[in-house]
């Protein structure tokens, strides 16, 4: 989550214009239930995978945005004193409305075995220094979730995550990865929905993000294009 949170921070509160957020059109025809879908596509673990996504978005402010969110796998490390696999992500926004723009730079580790897989954590403006986690399986079928894990930093703040995997309409699913962060006094901060459609195959199709900031009351919503 802090991956989001100082990056908005530096924009958000810079202007006001006009917008509204995009949302996804429901598909009139649900996919099949019985479906199991690769919750990774093929390869995101290896060492030199790529994928960039632009965004389009608005927050409820007023305020418009297009960005970038680019992720790269590095060779294994150890995170947490444990054997992990780091992924390179960098958020990059620019609030069209005012002209501001800023960048997030971090890495996201997960374990190297693929089937017990766990989140670590996140290394960046912030790092995670402990966290209790669970497994996130390879394949589900539409209606499975479970938790991600646990999460604390070295500023004291704790991230609570969770995934389910709903119908996205024609054959397809909506990986959804929801984040409830806390300050060191249990004060909510902020939280965020990434949602991902996928194929059966786990390839992306499409990603929308909806970040909810509680100190500004501002929720921001991107989606790709």
């Amino acid at each position: 989550m802090k991956k989001y949170l100082i990056l908005f921070a530096l924009i958000l509160i810079q202007g006001c214009g006009g917008g509204d957020n995009a949302t996804y059109v429901p598909s009139d025809v649900p996919t099949d239930p019985d479906i199991l879908f690769q919750l990774f596509e093929t390869g995101y673990f290896t060492e030199g995978y790529t994928v960039t996504t632009n965004y389009t978005g608005s927050d409820t402010s007023g305020g418009n945005y297009t960005g970038t969110y680019s992720k790269q796998t590095l060779a294994e490390s150890t995170f947490l004193g444990q054997p992990a696999i780091p992924i390179l992500s960098e958020l990059q926004i620019t609030n069209t409305t005012t002209g501001a723009s800023a960048s997030a730079v971090g890495t996201e580790y997960f374990t190297p075995l693929a089937t017990d897989r766990h989140y670590l954590g996140y290394s960046g403006d912030t790092t995670t220094v402990s966290a209790t986690t669970s497994a996130i399986p390879q394949t589900a079928k539409i209606g499975d979730f479970g938790d991600v894990g646990t999460y604390t930093d070295n500023a004291g703040y704790i991230d609570v995550q969770t995934w389910r995997l709903d119908d996205g309409g024609n054959g397809t699913a909506d990986a959804v990865i929801q984040s409830h962060e806390t300050d060191q006094f249990g004060n909510p901060t902020s939280s965020s929905i990434e949602t991902v459609k996928i194929d059966e195959n786990g390839n992306r199709l499409s990603s929308k993000i909806v970040i909810y900031y509680a100190d500004i009351d501002i929720t921001v919503t991107l989606n790709s294009n």
